[in-house]
């Protein structure tokens, strides 16, 4: 990195790569709390069920077929079939891991973004901030091991838009030479 302008270039692309990623985990850690949720709302929501079936309508036939029957079997099952799927499905583990991985890069890019003003209101790159930006890329280095392999492609696509939008490049501070 022997030209300012390359060296510029290479932290405003780290920038924006972090935004990225932390905008891609934020959604993630959205959608997966909203499955939680989901699972857990039909499990209540069957419960219940079972037992206003198994009640309310245990002695209730349509054709002589006792429907409180069926609906308490079926109700039943469901619940049994969510309660015993959900800890496989282990989204409490990776509601933590994708917490973890969003909290780093939010940290990472709030440090980037200080860089990133240091150099438009400078309009030069700092020892001090090529050092920074160094031990920042050993932290994000550690992350890979951890992040979703592979990424959710349409949901990279929607973050990148949105991070463009943000962050336009045109909007960087760039060297002359």
């Amino acid at each position: 990195m022997d030209n300012l302008k390359d060296q510029v270039s290479i932290i405003y692309d780290e920038f924006r790569t972090t935004e990225l990623s932390k905008e891609y985990y934020s959604q993630r850690i959205s959608r997966t709390r909203k499955k939680l949720r989901n699972i857990d709302i039909y499990l209540a929501l069957f419960a219940a069920g079972s037992g206003v079936a198994g009640f309310g309508l245990w002695n209730y036939s349509i054709f002589g077929v006792q429907i409180g029957q069926i609906a308490f079997g079926f109700l039943a099952g469901i619940a049994l079939m969510l309660g015993l799927a959900k800890p496989y499905l282990r989204l409490e583990d990776d509601l933590e891991r994708l917490s973890s991985i969003q909290g780093t890069y939010a940290s990472i890019a709030h440090i980037l973004k200080d860089i990133v003003n240091n150099i438009k209101s400078s309009k030069a790159l700092e020892d001090s901030d090529k050092k920074v930006y160094s031990a920042l890329r050993q932290i994000r280095g550690g992350l890979e091991a951890k992040e979703d392999k592979p990424p959710d492609s349409k949901l990279v696509d929607k973050t990148q838009d949105i991070v463009n939008n943000r962050y336009p490049p045109e909007e960087f501070w760039w060297p002359d030479k």
